[in-house]
């Protein structure tokens, strides 16, 4: 029985379609592998839940009362105690580091006052550069601190007894409003600056094989070096524009100002942008066709940029393999040194691990992804 025309028309399409898709195993091959690495990446990568917040313990008590609250504080999963400092400036050091989102400072008198029936307060410090974990951590501590004093008003005199309270005076540094817009804008910037330089510049070289002009450049007297240039230059331009766009914006419409230096934020922007320009040569290399091109640059800028940098979840709330798997990237060490210059004023003096990486991370990357480039023009 003979089909209908229109049958025999998709039909036809159908096996042509299916032809294109056999010819083309690298699209088939990120079609199948896009939707597992979603999974994986969504799947370890989105935490809302914050655990074992890392935070420094000062204890000026030294005291059996004030260790059993330090105990209690590790023991609840909630924070990890990186260290007991000796005073404040140890304090002040893991806070401006990132060593710590928390400090807790437990004061002289507090096993003495309690001792005595009377008032006693604890301080707590929160690195505010996260306002969400500042927030939650500002709970949990409370929370912890409400307990220890319950349970020894439990033991001491009874369930029904009044015990002496025990306050929790808390003080945010660095975002001390803790509004949202001054975590974002900084990771905000991190995220476009990888757009602008993988993704368009991996578009802009596939484009020429697409419409079959890489053949022209094969036999002009073009180099390589000098394509690779041309075709860089605009999109870095591009993205320095989108970078004052941006900071002015965040200043303008919604009131986040640079502490830090705008010239050492300059030196770190390109440094990452280096990186990104370098990832979209790596993927010019491996995709022929734009489509591709667009989903090999959001699987290796886009998404990492976003999940895996500590933009929008902590770093240390992800299983191990993940934060092993996130310096690979170099958004990690940009979002981490952007914040500083942003929020805590520090520079160099104290961002210069992430600046050594950022370097490293660009020489490798743009000249692995050059030479690739230069073989595949060969």
């Amino acid at each position: 029985m003979r089909l209908p025309r229109s049958l025999r028309t998709i039909r036809a399409i159908l096996r042509r379609e299916f032809i294109d898709v056999r010819r083309d195993p690298r699209s088939l091959a990120l079609t199948l592998l896009w939707p597992i690495s979603m999974l994986i990446m969504y799947g370890y990568g989105i935490r809302y839940d914050v655990d074992n917040v890392p935070i420094t313990i000062l204890d000026y008590s030294a005291t059996s009362e004030s260790r059993d609250l330090s105990e209690q504080m590790v023991r609840s999963g909630y924070f990890t105690a990186v260290r007991f400092a000796r005073d404040e400036r140890d304090v002040d050091h893991d806070l401006m580091n990132d060593a710590v989102k928390a400090a807790v400072v437990i004061p002289r008198e507090f096993a003495d006052r309690l001792r005595a029936g009377e008032p006693t307060a604890v301080q707590v410090l929160i690195d505010g550069s996260d306002s969400n974990t500042a927030t939650i951590a500002q709970g949990y501590a409370l929370a912890i601190v409400n307990r220890f004093a319950g349970s020894r008003s439990a033991a001491a005199r009874g369930p029904d007894s009044d015990a002496a309270p025990i306050l929790v005076t808390s003080r945010v540094w660095y975002n001390p409003e803790l509004k949202s817009v001054n975590f974002i804008v900084p990771g905000v910037i991190a995220v476009i600056m990888m757009i602008v330089g993988a993704i368009l510049t991996a578009l802009s070289i596939v484009k020429e094989k697409e419409r079959g002009t890489i053949e022209q450049i094969l036999v002009s007297p073009i180099r390589p070096l000098e394509m690779m240039i041309g075709k860089i230059g605009p999109y870095m331009v591009i993205a320095l524009v989108d970078l004052s766009i941006i900071i002015g914006a965040g200043y303008l419409l919604f009131g986040v100002p640079i502490k830090g230096s705008i010239i050492q934020l300059a030196i770190f922007a390109l440094l990452y942008l280096f990186c990104a320009l370098g990832v979209g040569v790596l993927v010019s290399t491996i995709a022929d066709t734009m489509q591709n091109a667009m989903l090999a640059a959001i699987f290796m800028s886009l998404l990492p940029s976003v999940l895996l940098s500590g933009f929008v979840f902590p770093l240390e709330d992800l299983p191990l393999p993940i934060q092993a798997v996130s310096y690979l990237f170099p958004a990690r060490y940009f979002v981490t040194a952007i914040r500083g210059i942003y929020l805590k004023r520090v520079g160099l003096e104290v961002l210069w691990p992430e600046a050594i990486l950022l370097v490293v991370f660009a020489v490798a990357i743009v000249s692995f992804s050059a030479s690739r480039y230069q073989e595949r023009l060969e």
